[in-house]
């Protein structure tokens, strides 16, 4: 397996490691599920999922009938999205590998919410953060962008779907939300090939795929960072620094 920057660079173990704690994303080339699990495997704990096939994994392929999970497994489009965003604790890791390519189509979509974070700062907008939520039927309504009691760390949580609509809850919220929106129409797009796929901060990243053709089939693994890890500060968010070399490109 080989682990690489966004623009290439390939890295060891640790590096890889120590990059998805401050970059928030990591590809993955000429991999399989084992090695994909094996790197996880000694710093983080599987993430409980419904559709789980084995603790933490998951196969995304389409099913001949959908049992209700929206378009995950169908080969429509997927937004743009946190994974579990409406869960209080959700995945700190989300990796995806691909087993099979699709026909035509299939884009993975990446978007770094950090990136949405600064501007948020840059305009001041940051202050009505708390006022923009994500609505679930069923679930208390969480922040999309929260930040930790040191207001060094941020988390994104956002989805757009049958599941929760983000939401403006006062006015003075809507130009957040609207600039929000706007900066998903800008993803960075991936065609992967069988053995490729990523490795994401998933309170940080947002991921979806444009529509498809074909059996395309994805293993999607989810993780919680151990709390003795050096990297467990990752399960309370991200830091924003200004080292935003060898960064994924839209």
């Amino acid at each position: 397996m080989r682990l690489l920057t966004p623009m290439g660079r390939q890295l060891t173990t640790v590096e890889a490691r120590r990059w998805l704690a401050v970059h928030g994303i990591v590809l993955v080339a000429e991999a399989t599920v084992a090695e994909l699990t094996s790197f996880l495997g000694d710093w983080t704990v599987p993430y409980s999922h419904p559709h789980e096939s084995n603790p933490g994994i998951t196969v995304i392929q389409p099913l001949a009938v959908s049992d209700g999970n929206g378009n995950g497994f169908t080969r429509r489009s997927l937004p743009l999205h946190t994974d579990r965003a409406h869960s209080p604790a959700p995945p700190t890791i989300v990796g995806c590998l691909y087993t099979q390519p699709s026909s035509k189509g299939g884009e993975s979509l990446l978007l770094d919410g950090a990136e949405i974070v600064r501007a948020a700062e840059r305009s001041t907008l940051v202050s009505e953060a708390r006022h923009v939520v994500l609505r679930s039927r069923g679930r208390p309504w969480l922040p999309v962008i929260s930040s930790s009691t040191d207001s060094k760390r941020y988390r994104i949580r956002y989805r757009s779907d049958q599941m929760a609509q983000p939401h403006a809850a006062t006015v003075g919220a809507q130009p957040l939300l609207t600039m929000m929106q706007g900066a998903l129409t800008t993803p960075a797009v991936h065609l992967f090939e069988e053995g490729q796929g990523y490795l994401i901060h998933n309170q940080r990243f947002l991921h979806g795929r444009r529509t498809f053709t074909g059996n395309r089939e994805a293993i999607r693994i989810m993780a919680v960072v151990m709390g003795s890890s050096a990297h467990s500060h990752m399960n309370i968010g991200f830091e924003l620094t200004n080292d935003r070399s060898d960064q994924l490109q839209g």
